[in-house]
Protein backbone atom coordinates (compact mmCIF):
# COMPACT_ATOMS: atom_id res chain seq x y z
CA UNK A 1 0.00 0.00 0.00
CA UNK A 2 2.88 2.32 0.68
CA UNK A 3 4.51 1.76 -2.87
CA UNK A 4 0.80 3.00 -4.14
CA UNK A 5 0.66 6.17 -2.20
CA UNK A 6 4.23 6.85 -3.36
CA UNK A 7 3.33 6.33 -6.55
CA UNK A 8 -0.13 8.62 -6.57
CA UNK A 9 1.83 11.41 -4.61
CA UNK A 10 4.23 11.10 -7.94
CA UNK A 11 1.74 11.32 -10.58
CA UNK A 12 -0.32 14.42 -8.42
CA UNK A 13 2.96 16.29 -8.11
CA UNK A 14 4.59 15.88 -11.51
CA UNK A 15 2.00 14.88 -13.86
CA UNK A 16 1.53 11.61 -15.95
CA UNK A 17 4.08 13.80 -18.65
CA UNK A 18 6.96 13.37 -16.28
CA UNK A 19 6.60 9.85 -16.19
CA UNK A 20 7.41 9.28 -19.98
CA UNK A 21 10.36 11.49 -19.73
CA UNK A 22 11.79 9.90 -16.47
CA UNK A 23 11.39 13.00 -14.68
CA UNK A 24 10.39 14.03 -11.32
CA UNK A 25 10.89 12.96 -6.81
CA UNK A 26 9.15 10.40 -5.09
CA UNK A 27 8.22 11.56 -1.25
CA UNK A 28 5.82 10.28 1.47
CA UNK A 29 3.94 13.27 2.68
CA UNK A 30 4.58 13.79 6.79
CA UNK A 31 2.22 12.93 9.16
CA UNK A 32 1.00 15.89 10.92
CA UNK A 33 0.68 18.30 7.69
CA UNK A 34 -2.18 18.94 5.86
CA UNK A 35 -1.54 18.68 1.78
CA UNK A 36 -2.68 21.13 -0.75
CA UNK A 37 -2.68 21.24 -4.40
CA UNK A 38 -0.45 24.03 -5.43
CA UNK A 39 -1.20 23.43 -8.98
CA UNK A 40 -4.40 25.43 -7.97
CA UNK A 41 -2.18 28.76 -7.53
CA UNK A 42 -0.01 27.80 -10.73
CA UNK A 43 2.71 25.60 -8.94
CA UNK A 44 3.68 22.22 -9.98
CA UNK A 45 3.92 20.52 -6.35
CA UNK A 46 2.76 20.83 -3.17
CA UNK A 47 2.16 23.05 -0.01
CA UNK A 48 1.21 21.27 3.17
CA UNK A 49 0.58 22.98 6.14
CA UNK A 50 1.62 21.86 9.76
CA UNK A 51 -1.64 21.35 11.85
CA UNK A 52 -2.30 24.28 14.39
CA UNK A 53 0.83 25.76 13.03
CA UNK A 54 1.78 28.89 10.62
CA UNK A 55 4.29 26.71 9.52
CA UNK A 56 4.58 23.94 6.71
CA UNK A 57 7.10 22.37 4.42
CA UNK A 58 7.11 22.23 0.10
CA UNK A 59 8.04 20.97 -2.77
CA UNK A 60 7.82 22.47 -6.52
CA UNK A 61 9.48 22.12 -9.91
CA UNK A 62 9.54 25.24 -12.04
CA UNK A 63 7.03 25.86 -14.93
CA UNK A 64 7.93 25.48 -18.79
CA UNK A 65 10.42 28.17 -19.51
CA UNK A 66 11.11 29.01 -15.83
CA UNK A 67 13.97 29.19 -14.20
CA UNK A 68 14.59 27.86 -10.52
CA UNK A 69 15.51 30.67 -9.35
CA UNK A 70 11.96 32.83 -10.69
CA UNK A 71 10.16 29.85 -8.96
CA UNK A 72 11.92 30.75 -6.06
CA UNK A 73 10.86 34.32 -6.29
CA UNK A 74 7.43 33.48 -7.06
CA UNK A 75 7.51 30.82 -4.25
CA UNK A 76 8.31 33.47 -1.22
CA UNK A 77 5.81 35.88 -2.51
CA UNK A 78 3.03 33.27 -2.64
CA UNK A 79 4.23 31.86 1.02
CA UNK A 80 4.65 35.01 3.24
CA UNK A 81 0.98 36.68 2.80
CA UNK A 82 -0.06 33.38 3.53
CA UNK A 83 1.48 33.72 7.23
CA UNK A 84 2.14 37.28 7.39
CA UNK A 85 0.56 40.99 7.01
CA UNK A 86 2.06 42.41 3.35
CA UNK A 87 1.29 45.33 2.44
CA UNK A 88 2.39 45.37 -1.17
CA UNK A 89 2.78 41.24 -2.42
CA UNK A 90 4.37 42.60 -5.63
CA UNK A 91 7.30 44.17 -3.33
CA UNK A 92 8.02 42.06 -0.43
CA UNK A 93 11.69 43.04 0.64
CA UNK A 94 13.40 39.81 1.99
CA UNK A 95 16.55 39.92 3.76
CA UNK A 96 18.37 36.93 1.76
CA UNK A 97 21.13 35.07 2.55
CA UNK A 98 22.86 31.84 1.74
CA UNK A 99 22.95 28.98 4.04
CA UNK A 100 24.04 25.36 4.04
CA UNK A 101 22.10 22.48 1.89
CA UNK A 102 21.69 19.41 3.41
CA UNK A 103 23.41 16.48 2.02
CA UNK A 104 22.14 15.52 -1.59
CA UNK A 105 20.92 18.78 -2.56
CA UNK A 106 21.97 20.44 -6.11
CA UNK A 107 23.43 24.01 -6.34
CA UNK A 108 26.40 25.62 -4.51
CA UNK A 109 24.15 26.54 -1.18
CA UNK A 110 20.84 27.01 -0.43
CA UNK A 111 18.55 30.57 0.52
CA UNK A 112 17.32 31.91 3.73
CA UNK A 113 14.43 34.25 3.41
CA UNK A 114 13.48 36.43 5.91
CA UNK A 115 10.64 38.88 6.35
CA UNK A 116 9.33 40.89 9.34
CA UNK A 117 6.16 42.87 9.33
CA UNK A 118 4.63 45.31 11.73
CA UNK A 119 3.42 42.55 13.64
CA UNK A 120 4.78 39.32 13.15
CA UNK A 121 8.01 37.63 10.60
CA UNK A 122 7.88 35.16 8.25
CA UNK A 123 11.07 32.47 7.04
CA UNK A 124 11.39 30.71 4.43
CA UNK A 125 13.78 28.24 3.48
CA UNK A 126 15.20 26.87 0.17
CA UNK A 127 16.91 23.71 -0.99
CA UNK A 128 17.38 22.48 -4.29
CA UNK A 129 17.44 18.87 -5.80
CA UNK A 130 18.30 17.38 -8.94
CA UNK A 131 16.97 14.02 -9.71
CA UNK A 132 16.22 12.42 -13.60
CA UNK A 133 17.68 15.22 -15.03
CA UNK A 134 15.36 17.65 -13.33
CA UNK A 135 15.93 20.41 -11.03
CA UNK A 136 13.11 21.18 -7.96
CA UNK A 137 12.65 23.47 -4.93
CA UNK A 138 11.92 22.30 -1.48
CA UNK A 139 12.00 23.68 1.94
CA UNK A 140 10.22 24.47 5.16
CA UNK A 141 8.41 28.18 6.27
CA UNK A 142 7.07 29.37 9.55
CA UNK A 143 5.95 32.64 11.17
CA UNK A 144 5.59 34.08 14.49
CA UNK A 145 5.12 36.94 16.25
CA UNK A 146 7.54 39.87 16.30
CA UNK A 147 6.84 39.34 20.42
CA UNK A 148 8.06 36.24 20.75
CA UNK A 149 11.74 35.56 21.71
CA UNK A 150 11.21 31.21 21.18
CA UNK A 151 9.20 29.66 18.82
CA UNK A 152 9.36 25.74 18.71
CA UNK A 153 8.38 25.87 14.97
CA UNK A 154 11.51 29.08 14.19
CA UNK A 155 14.54 27.42 12.74
CA UNK A 156 18.03 28.50 13.19
CA UNK A 157 21.11 29.50 10.56
CA UNK A 158 21.54 25.44 10.79
CA UNK A 159 17.90 24.95 8.98
CA UNK A 160 17.76 21.95 11.32
CA UNK A 161 13.96 21.20 11.78
CA UNK A 162 12.37 18.13 12.96
CA UNK A 163 9.58 18.03 9.79
CA UNK A 164 11.87 19.12 7.37
CA UNK A 165 14.54 16.26 8.17
CA UNK A 166 11.59 13.88 8.04
CA UNK A 167 10.30 15.33 5.14
CA UNK A 168 13.93 14.91 3.49
CA UNK A 169 14.74 10.80 4.57
CA UNK A 170 11.49 10.15 2.45
CA UNK A 171 13.00 11.32 -0.40
CA UNK A 172 13.59 8.64 -3.38
CA UNK A 173 13.77 8.34 -6.97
Amino acid sequence: MSQLFKILTFLIVFGAGAIVHGQGIVFKIPDGVLPMDWNKSGFKGFLMLQKESPSGIFISSPNDGETIDQLRERAAKFIAPMVVDVKDKAVIPFDIKSIAKHDGDFGEDAKYYFYRAEKSSVQILFYQRKTNGSVFLYGYFASKGNEDKKSSIWTGDDGKNKLLEKFIKSFGN
